[in-house]
């Protein structure tokens, strides 16, 4: 007999696979102790869910252990004691998607990133901050093409962030932010927020890590974005190529989880012959076909080339100062919105 699978059971199974994507994302901070160090963060060492606990002797005396601000990683002892002691104020909920970055970045990028920047964003405000398990699938029907994607609908998407806000809600914290690391899940989360802050009547936000950044200061340190904003990309394909798996989310994979990229040729690419214009079987094309016109404007073979070939652009020390630049953005946010609900303000306050 087929069992027959709620919505509230298929969350519920959601939160499982979100739980691997946690797993996914910490152990992909293990290296992030040499790009972000900071004054607040001397050295970062951070274990995997199945690893071994990291001896306290092999840390600075002034560096924090990144597992005391994720979630997945405390025992309900230690969160409730946390709780009673008023350390925890806030908590971010990490998003971002399982979909294709080229040939050369793992499907896990956009959550392990995000919850890269939630977990330095939670340890420069120790121990105000607890960082939840992440959303590991996200809304990208339009990659479906590439194999390894995975998508949601937007409303399975939306449902999963809702209900692990009403949980943390219903553990007394009434700071939550939302930290998003795929542009799918963007627009989704921005339409959302009014009517859950009306219903949750908490300080809520989500932002994308990226709105830490402006084209004109990644233009002072990355080439494409340099190259693009002074008018050298003569086509489409080039000019759009830095919103994806290119030279920005490179550099970041190469300084805080370089094992999770791999060494690929523009040689190796073109010999593979990779053809997202045509040749979709009819469920993959079920997908796509909403996108057909922008696929039209922008053809999907010479942007999926152009990506791969800005990728070579891409260098660790880019990715600390990306990193850098958006942690410390999205923790002076997150600091702002601890100091709303503890005055008693409405979030967004007007400034």
């Amino acid at each position: 007999m087929k069992t027959k699978l709620s919505r509230r059971n298929f969350i519920q199974t959601l939160t499982a696979i979100g739980s691997a994507g946690a797993a996914l994302a910490s152990s992909s901070c293990q290296e992030s102790s040499k790009p972000v160090s900071t004054a607040q963060v001397a050295s970062i060492n951070t274990a995997g869910l199945a690893s071994s606990p990291l001896p306290y002797s092999t840390m600075s005396s002034n560096s924090i252990d990144p597992r005391k601000v994720l979630l997945w990683e405390q025992t309900r002892k230690e969160v409730r004691e946390a709780l009673q002691r008023g350390d925890i104020k806030a908590a971010i909920v990490p998003t971002g998607s399982t979909e294709q970055h080229n040939e050369h970045l793992v499907l896990g990028t956009d959550v392990a990133s995000a919850t890269l920047l939630s977990e330095q964003t939670a340890l420069r405000l120790y121990p105000q901050v607890i960082v939840s398990t992440p959303c590991p699938v996200g809304w990208a029907p339009y990659h479906m093409a590439r194999k390894g994607t995975l998508t949601l609908s937007k409303e399975t998407f939306r449902a999963f962030v809702f209900e692990v806000i009403e949980s943390l809600i219903a553990h007394g914290i009434k700071t939550i932010l939302v930290c998003n690391g795929h542009g799918g899940n963007h627009h989704i989360l921005k339409q959302a927020l009014p009517e859950w802050r009306k219903k949750l009547g908490i300080t809520l936000d989500a932002i994308s890590y990226s709105e830490a950044y402006k084209d004109e200061e990644l233009a002072t340190f990355l080439t494409s974005y340099k190259l693009r904003l002074e008018g050298k990309y003569d086509n489409i394909a080039e000019q759009t190529a830095d919103s994806h798996a290119s030279e920005h989310e490179t550099s970041i994979a190469l300084a805080a989880y370089p094992e999770r990229v791999r060494s690929v040729s523009m040689k190796d690419y073109d010999d593979a012959k990779l053809n997202y214009e045509s040749g979709m079987t009819p469920k993959v094309w079920e997908y796509m076909k909403p996108f057909d016109s922008q696929r039209t404007t922008n053809p999907e073979n010479a942007r999926d080339r152009a990506r791969q070939h800005q990728a070579l652009l891409g260098t660790a020390e880019k990715g600390k100062k990306l990193i850098e630049i958006s942690a410390t953005y999205l923790s002076k946010k997150l600091q702002k919105m601890i100091h709303a609900t503890e005055k008693g303000l409405t979030w967004p306050t007007k400034t």
